[in-house]
């Protein structure tokens, strides 16, 4: 019997050392450092998931001082690099399970440009989109469990994709400055999915190699971009899992649940689902190359509409396998 494992996708929400800034904000005190702290360090012990993908992590010194007590001893931080500007993704593990090989920091993308050629069909003009990089670099890493030879390595990928914020561009009316800058935000978010898309399919083909990819993709669970990441596996009791498809645990749960009232996110009032946790066929039970059977997914969210400043703009998603 392999060993069991949880994952969960917890947004920190631009935490931040005291005495430095985020975007534009005045310098964190302590006293407001100090509240953000212990509610980050509660809700990790609540929700007790061993592998964890963190977002918007301005320095490793937070996440430092959240884990500096003996109940959270048991893991492991991992960062892109020692020190970092803007926000950043980021990954613990807990013993028994350890990480296993090298860390990979994932920045470029497997391609420069994007190219539609206009085929002169009348149907459309020829596209090019000019990109190369993650906007927040992905992390990636093999973990085992030391208590259990039986299990294999699962690779895990920490995410966070473009967020849905217009960007800022240059040279356009300040009329249209918003919608352009949307457009740009959504064209970048879809290039991050088809570069994350074409890393699977090298990494996950033929291979057979548990793969777990979480984290805030700021899209929805039927959105393009999931769509994309996932190659739209058959979810069904019937379905006998794909070899480099990616299963959304949330679609799991509603197989169990039959339930449609999940959300990570609110936005004037519109609630979503942005935060993701993505799973090889390994983990889906009805795969004829299944090895765990998904337990349950669970979503912490009462916090959002309370709208503290110490605590989170998005869920906190958890999904545990047996």
């Amino acid at each position: 019997m392999p060993a069991d494992i949880s994952f969960a996708s917890f947004n920190l929400y631009n935490f931040q050392k005291v005495g430095s800034t985020t975007h534009g904000s005045n310098p964190v005190v302590q006293a407001d450092y100090d509240r953000k702290m212990e509610w980050t360090r509660a809700m990790l012990l609540e929700v007790d998931a061993d592998v964890v993908a963190f977002q918007e992590l301005w320095s490793k010194e937070c996440l430092d001082d959240v884990l500096s007590v003996p109940a959270l001893s048991g893991y492991k931080a991992i960062y892109i690099k020692p020190t970092w500007y803007n926000i950043a993704v980021a990954l613990v593990v807990r013993k028994p399970w350890v990480v296993s090989g090298n860390v990979e920091v994932v920045k470029n993308f497997p391609f420069t440009e994007l190219m539609k050629i206009d085929e002169q069909d009348g149907e459309d003009d020829e596209v090019t989109v000019k990109i190369s990089k993650f906007s927040r670099s992905i992390i990636k890493v093999r973990i085992k469990n030391q208590d259990s030879s039986s299990t294999p390595e699962i690779t895990v990928f920490a995410c966070h994709l473009k967020s849905k914020l217009p960007s800022r561009p240059s040279g356009i009316s300040s009329a249209y400055r918003s919608s352009v800058g949307s457009a740009i935000s959504t064209i970048r978010r879809t290039a991050e999915a088809t570069a994350l898309r074409m890393m699977m399919i090298d990494h996950m083909q033929g291979q057979g190699t548990p793969t777990v990819v979480l984290g805030d993709f700021n899209d929805t669970p039927l959105s393009n971009t999931l769509n994309l990441i996932t190659d739209q596996p058959t979810m069904t009791k019937r379905a006998r899992g794909g070899d480099k498809s990616l299963y959304c645990t949330l679609h799991l749960q509603q197989l169990k649940s039959f339930r449609d009232v999940f959300f990570t996110h609110e936005f004037k009032n519109h609630k979503g689902m942005l935060d993701h946790i993505l799973v090889s066929e390994e983990f889906f039970e009805h795969s004829s190359d299944a090895v765990w059977s998904h337990k349950d997914t669970r979503i912490w969210n009462d916090y959002i509409e309370d709208d503290h400043s110490y605590t989170s703009d998005h869920g906190i998603i958890k999904s545990s396998f047996v």
